[in-house]
């Protein structure tokens, strides 16, 4: 997202939270020039209520998942 400074200047606070929360990053412009760019901080552990059911129904199972791979017979360790 762009903004110029007279804008992030009115509405700093309201910009950093949203910076904080859904991780985007701002370029501040002057004059139509990009001078500045306002970004989460990278290392930083993300929320967990964001990162918990974050991968909710990407995952699908095929077949039956109880039973081994392989007939026993078949193994090393049974011989």
């Amino acid at each position: 997202m762009k903004m110029s400074v007279s804008s992030f200047k009115a509405k700093c606070t309201r910009v950093l939270r949203e910076v904080a929360t859904e991780y985007k990053t701002v370029e501040i412009t002057n004059h139509g020039k990009g001078i500045a760019v306002v970004g989460p901080i990278t290392g930083e552990k993300k929320n967990p209520k964001q990162f918990f059911g974050s991968l909710k129904g990407t995952a699908s199972h095929v077949g039956d998942i109880v039973s081994p791979a392989a007939d026993a017979k078949d193994w090393d360790a049974n011989r």
